[in-house]
Formats: structure tokens, sequence, C-alpha cells
């Protein structure tokens, strides 16, 4: 009977060992898998997802399809308030072309920006005829020295400007000393240019080109008369030249009918897609 006991607890102890074993050889296979697991690519997944509430908006809206992109830029803001919150109502992402050291260009520009218009510093300058240019005028008879520190004071009194455009300057845009100091300003400050093209004789277009900054050209006066006729024919060519070369870039101003056809025009459009500047001269 002894040895039998024996034999038993040999027994015994032999399970124990093949236990304590097989829980060893799980043990590691688990710690071996775990790894492999985080690894998976549904783990990757799940922790680069991206948060919905953090997600940044696209760098450009998208156009909606078939229709033909448009800008529309309001010329002449600043010496005006009333007409200025008049332009702030229409419901349409305006370009906002604010005339500089003007008792309201701060403020317009300041509440533009708060609504998502561009802003952009609209440069009083030289016409052939005799005309009145305001604060800030620039000239043909200026220094390079005179262009350039006026220049400075002009962009510096129009907060949140991407660019710059000019008032009048059928004189000034088609001397060329002047043209290349003033656009190597704008080069220097990293604003592109829009030629508001008063004279087809202006080298504004080219020459910013020949120097590399970013630029393109007024295609349409919406306003050149101001009467209600006049106002709602050029709208009619401005959608006809839009479909023609698939976007087109136009100015209108403050004025009582301008606005009154805006007001009508903008919630019925259904022809064109109203895009603020920046979305024809970056594309």
């Amino acid at each position: 009977m002894p040895p039998r006991r024996r034999r038993v607890k040999k027994q015994r102890k032999s399970h124990h060992v093949i236990l304590v074993i097989l829980l060893i050889v799980a043990g590691v296979f688990f710690l071996i898998r775990e790894p492999g697991k985080q690894e998976s690519p549904k783990k990757i997944a799940n922790i680069s997802k991206p948060d919905i509430k953090k997600k940044l908006p696209p760098l450009k809206p998208p156009s909606r399809t078939g229709l033909p992109r448009v800008a529309l830029i309001i010329d002449d803001l600043g010496p005006n308030r009333k007409l200025a919150q008049a332009v702030l109502k229409l419901e349409a992402p305006l370009t906002l072309s604010i005339l500089p050291q003007e008792t309201y260009s701060v403020w317009i520009a300041e509440e533009g920006h708060k609504a998502g218009h561009d802003i952009i510093a609209h440069i009083p300058a030289e016409a052939k005829k005799s005309m009145k240019l305001g604060k800030g005028g620039l000239f043909t008879w200026m220094t390079d020295k005179e262009i350039k520190t006026t220049l400075e004071k002009d962009l510096a009194s129009v907060p949140h400007i991407k660019g710059v455009s000019t008032h009048m300057g059928s004189a000034f845009t088609t001397d060329t000393r002047a043209m290349k100091v003033f656009l190597n300003e704008i080069k220097l400050q990293g604003f592109f240019f829009l030629d508001s093209y008063t004279t087809a004789e202006s080298i504004g277009l080219k020459t910013a080109k020949e120097m590399g900054i970013k630029t393109d050209r007024r295609h349409v006066f919406l306003d050149n008369s101001n009467k209600p006729a006049m106002i709602k024919a050029e709208w009619e060519r401005l959608i006809k030249l839009a479909n023609e070369q698939g976007y087109a870039i136009a100015i209108a101003h403050p004025r009582k009918n301008s606005l009154a056809f805006l007001r009508k025009a903008l919630p019925d459009n259904d022809d064109i897609e109203i895009v603020p500047l920046t979305d024809l001269i970056y594309d």
C-alpha cells in the first residue's frame, strides 16, 4: 500500500507541472498576440478617425455644378457709412473694394471681414482727365520714393486686405515706371492685383504677370450708366460672358439704382455663382 501512495503523489505532482507549463505557454502566446492586435488596420483606422466637430473647412467652397463663377466687386467704399451698410445687407459673398484713408475705411473693412467678404484696397491713381483723387492718390509725376511712401500709408489704412485695385488710373496704369514701382510694393506685401481696366491701354495685368504677381482684370462695369435698364443689360452681358469663358469679374458701385437692382437680382439668380474674388485669382 505505501508504494501506491507514492505513485499517486508523483502523478499529481506531474499534473501540476504540466498545468504550470500550459499556463506559461498561454501567457506568452497572449503577450505576443496583443501588440499584433494594436497594429491591426482596424485599430489604426479607429484611432486616426477625424473628429467631425474639429473638421477644418475646405480651402475653397465647392462650386455649384454647371454654373460659371462671377466675382462681384463693390468699388468706392469708405466715405459713406449708410451706403456701406446697404452693401453689407446684400446676401452674397461680395468683394469690398475700399478707398484708403477715408472716414469709414477701417469700419467697413472690419464689418466686411466679420461677414466673410474679401477686402481689397482701392487705390486712387491719376486719370487722363483732370479729376479729384481724394486722399492717398498716386500720380505719374511722383518719384519712386513718393509712390512707395504714399502707397504704404494707403495699404496700412485698410485692414484685412488680400489684394489691391486701382481707382480711376487711366494715366497711371499706362505708365511703365510708375506701375513697376507700384506693383513691386504690392508684391513685397504679398497682395494680388486686380486691374480695374479703366482703359484698354493699361499695362497693369501684363506687368503684374511678368512680375509673378497673382492678377486678373475687370470684365464688366455693371453700372457705367445709372439707368436701371442699362444696369440690367450689363447684368445680362455679364452672365453671357461668364458662360462663354467659364468665369467673369464685375465691378459695381454703392449707388441707389445699383443696390436696388442687386437686392432683387442676387436672391433670384440661377445663372451664375457669385464667389469671392480670391476664388478666381488663386484658382
